[in-house]
C-alpha cells in the first residue's frame, strides 16, 4: 500500500523511523514493561538553502499537528545565542571550529524537546531527544515519548552530581542507548534503507546495564570497570558445587555506616572472579562483602539504613537483584537484565480474572492475587492451576496426582506443595483440591519448543478444557506466565471510528487511520475487515506522482481469537 511523502526530508525516513519505534518496543517488552513507546522524527531546514519547507516531521500527519512547532527557526536562534557553550573555549582549534555546529545541533533538539513537551505532559508523556544531525537539508532530531506512569511505576532513585539533580535508572539508561543508537544511525549514508543500522534490542539492554551500573553516584566515582559483566561472572561460579548466596554492598572502604568483621588487608578485585567467589561465599544478607566499587575490601555490617549503600543480592546461581535499601533497581537473571516489574499489573491482574471467570468476586481475585505474589517468591519452579471444575478434575486425574480433602490456598501449603513435582490444583473460591497433579491436554498453537514442559503443559492443559481454567507458571528462572494472558480491551468507539474515517480517506489523509488500524489488526471483525480492505484497494489505485516514494501495507484478516469480549464500551458512556 502506497504511503505520499510529502514534508520530505529523505527517501527512507518512514522506514527509519518504523525501525526505532519497533527497536525501542522491543527494549521494553523484554524488560518486561507494558509500554507504547512513540518515535517522531522532527527536520529543521538548514540555514542558508533554498525556500523548503522549514520544518517536515515523520509521520507527517500523526497526533502532533506541524503547528507544535511554529517559530521553531526563531526559537532555535535565540536559543543558540544563550547556549552555556558559547561562553566556553576550548585549547585546540578543531574543537573550537566544531563548536557553532554542536551548539545549533543541541539547541534544535531542546527546542524540540521544549515544543513536544508543552502538549505531552498535558497528555501524561515524558519525551526525550537526540542530538539533532543533518541528513539532506534537514537538521534532525529522533524524538522518543513515553507515558508518565511508566516512571511512576517504576521510579527512578535521585542524585546530586556536580551540584546538579540527576535521575537515574535502567529505564533512562536504555532510552539514552536507544537515541545513541538513532543518532548513529542518522549518521549513516540513506539511513533507513538497510534497516540493520542499530544494534539489536538484546545488545541495547545489555550496553544499558553496563553504563548504568557504572553510574558516579553509585559509589561517588567514575570507573572503567564493567561492574554488570563481573557481577554477572561472580553469580555463574560456584564454589566446590554450591551456589553463591548473600550480599555485596558497595560502598566507600571509609564509610562511617559500615562496621567490619573482617578486611582484607590486601583488596580482592571482582574481575578475579574465582578469588572474590571464594570471599561471596562468606557472605550472609547480615554481614555482607563490602566492596569499593570494583574491589572487594572485608565482610561487614552497615550500621545506618536511613541512607542505604547500594547493594548486590545474589539470589541463585546466576541471579541477582541491584538494589538500594528495599527498592529493586535491576534484575538480573542468567545475564538478562530486566525491570523488577510485579509479575502482572493489578489492574490487568484484575481485568484478567474477571474476563476468563465470569461472576468471581472481589475477595477472591485479591487471594489469587497473594497467591501470584507467593509463588513469585520462591525460589524454585512451580505451577498452579485454577479451575471452575477443579473438584471433578482432582478424580479424574487422580491417578496422575494426590488428592487432597479440600483446603484453601496458604502460603505454608504452596511452600510444601511446590516443593514436589506437579501441579497445584485449585478452585475459583481458591480451595485447593489436588497437588503433584501431571497435567494432560491436547498440542495447542501456543506452546512453544523455546519453554519448558511445565509451561507447555499448562498451555494444553488451559487451551482444552470445556470450562475455564487459568495457570500461574514460574519457570525455573522465575520467569512468571499467567495463561491465557488475554489482550488488553480496547474501545470499541475508537475501532468504529478508524474504520469509517479510513472508508472516506484519500491518498493525501488515511495515514493516521492506516496506522491506527494497523497497530490494532487483532480487534477487527469480518465486515470491518473487508471495509478496510476495500478502503484500501480504493486508495491504491489513485493516481501517485511520478518518482512518489511508497511503503507496503498488507491487507487485514479477522484474527481467529477476536471475539466481542475484546472490546469496551467508552469510559464515559453510562
Amino acid at each position: 500500500m502506497s504511503h505520499k511523502i510529502k514534508l520530505f526530508m529523505w527517501g527512507y525516513q518512514t522506514h527509519f523511523r518504523a525501525s526505532l519505534e519497533y527497536r525501542a518496543k522491543h527494549v521494553f517488552e523484554l524488560l518486561g514493561a507494558e509500554t507504547e513507546p512513540k518515535v517522531l522524527l522532527v527536520g529543521l531546514r538548514r540555514p542558508g538553502l533554498q525556500p523548503g519547507h522549514l520544518v517536515c516531521m515523520e509521520p507527517e500527519d500523526g497526533e502532533w499537528p506541524l503547528v507544535t512547532f511554529d517559530a521553531l527557526d526563531e526559537k532555535v536562534a535565540q536559543a543558540i545565542s544563550l547556549h552555556p557553550e558559547q561562553r566556553m573555549f576550548y585549547g585546540d582549534e578543531r574543537t573550537m571550529r566544531e563548536k557553532p555546529e554542536r551548539i545549533r545541533r543541541l539547541a534544535v533538539a531542546d527546542e524540540v524537546k521544549r515544543s513536544l513537551d508543552t502538549e505531552g505532559q498535558k497528555l501524561g508523556r515524558r519525551t526525550f531527544c537526540s542530538p539533532a544531525y543533518p541528513v539532506g537539508d534537514y537538521d534532525v532530531v529522533c524524538a522518543l515519548q513515553l507515558p508518565e506512569r511508566l516512571f511512576r511505576q517504576y521510579p527512578p532513585f535521585e542524585a546530586t552530581w556536580q551540584g546538579e539533580p540527576y535521575e537515574a535508572s535502567l529505564i533512562h539508561s536504555c532510552i539514552k542507548v536507544l537515541l545513541n543508537e538513532a543518532r548513529g544511525g542518522l549518521a549513516l549514508p540513506e539511513p533507513g534503507r538497510s534497516g540493520d543500522e542499530m544494534r539489536s534490542a538484546e545488545e541495547i539492554i545489555r550496553r544499558a546495564a553496563s553504563n548504568f551500573m557504572r553510574t558516579p553516584f553509585i559509589v561517588g566515582k567514575f570507573c572503567t570497570c564493567d561492574l554488570f559483566e563481573a557481577v554477572n561472572r561472580l553469580s555463574q561460579l560456584r564454589y566446590e558445587g554450591r551456589t553463591g548466596t548473600g550480599l555485596l554492598v558497595l560502598a566507600s572502604a571509609t564509610d562511617a555506616n559500615i562496621t567490619y568483621v573482617l578486611r582484607l588487608a590486601r583488596p580482592a578485585a571482582l574481575s578475579e572472579t574465582r578469588w572474590a567467589r571464594k570471599l561471596l561465599q562468606m557472605a550472609t544478607l547480615e554481614a555482607a562483602l563490602i566492596a569499593e566499587y570494583d574491589v572487594v575490601v572485608g565482610l561487614g555490617r552497615v550500621s545506618d539504613v536511613s541512607a542505604p549503600p547500594f547493594s548486590v543480592e545474589f539470589l541463585d546461581h546466576h541471579q541477582w537483584d541491584l538494589r538500594r535499601g528495599d527498592q529493586v533497581l535491576l534484575r538480573c537473571r542468567f545475564g538478562e537484565a530486566r525491570l523488577p516489574q510485579e509479575p502482572i499489573g493489578k489492574e490487568r491482574f484484575i481485568e484478567n480474572m474477571r474476563r476468563v471467570f465470569e461472576g468471581i468476586d472481589e475477595p477472591a481475585i485479591a487471594r489469587f492475587r497473594i497467591v501470584l505474589d507467593l509463588l513469585a517468591q520462591l525460589h524454585h519452579g512451580s505451577s498452579l492451576v485454577i479451575a471452575t471444575d477443579a473438584a471433578s478434575e482432582a478424580q479424574r486425574l487422580a491417578r496422575q496426582g494426590t488428592v487432597i480433602a479440600p483446603t484453601p490456598l496458604s502460603k505454608e501449603l504452596l511452600e510444601r506443595a511446590t516443593s514436589i513435582d506437579g501441579t497445584i490444583l485449585a478452585d475459583k473460591e481458591g480451595v485447593c483440591h489436588a497437588i503433584g497433579v501431571i497435567l494432560d491436554g491436547q498440542a495447542s498453537d501456543e506452546s512453544t519448543p523455546s519453554r519448558g514442559a511445565r509451561f507447555n503443559s499448562a498451555v494444553r492443559y488451559v487451551s482444552a478444557a470445556p470450562a475455564p481454567r487459568m495457570a500461574f507458571v514460574i519457570s525455573e528462572d522465575r520467569t512468571l506466565d499467567v495463561v491465557p494472558l488475554l489482550r488488553p480491551r480496547v474501545e470499541r468507539s475508537k475501532i468504529n471510528g478508524a474504520v469509517i474515517a479510513i472508508s472516506s480517506a484519500t491518498l493525501d489523509n488515511y495515514h493516521k487511520p492506516r496506522s491506527f488500524l494497523d497497530d490494532h489488526r487483532f480487534y477487527l471483525n469480518a465486515e470491518q475487515c473487508r471495509v478496510v480492505n476495500e478502503a484500501l484497494d480504493r486508495i491504491e489505485s489513485e493516481s501517485r506522482e511520478i518518482g512518489q516514494v511508497v511503503i507496503l501495507t498488507s491487507r487485514f484478516e479477522p484474527h481467529p481469537a477476536f471475539n466481542e469480549s475484546y472490546l469496551k464500551e467508552d469510559a464515559t458512556v453510562g
